[in-house]
């Protein structure tokens, strides 16, 4: 007995190839992704945080109230006093 093999015409095989590709367009590929939208993000803003019990009722240590008070006080004063401008020739001669 001999054998005989069949091979789809190529408008059967073009149609499958079609079809099974249209197939593989409905499949999810993001379920992975999805489930790690955002990891990055937190894991960033944890890196951040350098005390996470910052703000509790311990007492602050730091600088005295007269001193951080007159820090803030030049610091405002200089918005209102901006510094003087350098005359246009002497920008980049070091002086």
């Amino acid at each position: 007995m001999k054998a005989v093999c069949h091979f789809p015409s190529n408008s059967k095989l073009i149609s499958s190839l079609i079809s099974l590709s249209m197939l593989c367009a409905c499949v999810p590929t993001t379920p992975h992704w999805d489930q790690q939208f955002g990891d990055v993000v937190r894991q960033a803003q944890s890196q951040q945080i350098i005390n996470p019990q910052a703000g509790g009722d311990a007492p602050v240590n730091g600088i005295d109230g007269s001193v951080a008070r007159e820090s803030i006080g030049r610091y405002r004063s200089s918005f209102r006093e901006p510094p003087p401008a350098p005359a246009p020739l002497t920008v980049g001669t070091g002086r």
